[in-house]
């Protein structure tokens, strides 16, 4: 590698992001194929289990061995493969909260529309047919849906059962 080329490749490392679990500067495609078998058996992940899986012929699996050991210890294949598994976690983790996310809008898109029948509901019932009851489930389960949609923690306590009304000044001359 001349001068021009070794700069050329620092200037490279230097804009550019490197992940250690791509090929390595002198690392064969040899190894480096060995590596990915390694790194791709996840966390129980052993220098035999690459070889078992990598080769079907015995005598090839005992002089490998020692070839894919010496490999393992060179380009630090442990290190690699555990900045691997974070990296992987990192995504699943990335996808689960944009799905997460996700639920929680059409949650809060349908609790909006429950909260929004009760109401026209109500606009149009005549109020001596409500009983306190009915009216108190119907807002109860529209409020806690629409919290929980929102994420919203409630305090612990316990929430009235039907019937039971806490605030019964609110309703008088329905």
């Amino acid at each position: 590698m001349t001068d021009m080329d070794k700069a050329i490749e620092e200037a490279k490392a230097d804009m550019m992001p490197f992940e250690s679990w791509e090929r390595l500067a002198g690392e064969s495609s040899l190894a480096f194929a060995a590596f990915c078998v390694f790194r791709d058996l996840g966390a129980e992940r052993s220098i035999r289990m690459a070889v078992d899986t990598a080769e079907t012929d015995g005598a090839v699996r005992a002089k490998s061995y020692n070839g894919w050991r010496n490999w393992s210890t060179k380009f630090r294949w442990q290190e690699r493969a555990a900045d691997y598994d974070r990296h992987i976690e990192k995504l699943k983790q990335t996808e689960l909260r944009k799905t997460i996310e996700a639920q929680g809008e059409k949650h809060r898109e349908v609790t909006g529309k429950m909260l929004n029948v009760v109401s026209k509901k109500l606009d149009t019932m005549n109020p001596a047919y409500l009983s306190q009851g009915n009216l108190t489930e119907w807002v109860q389960t529209a409020i806690k849906a629409e919290r929980d949609a929102a994420g919203l923690v409630t305090s612990g306590k316990s929430e009235p059962k039907q019937g039971q009304l806490s605030f019964v000044s609110d309703f008088e001359g329905l």
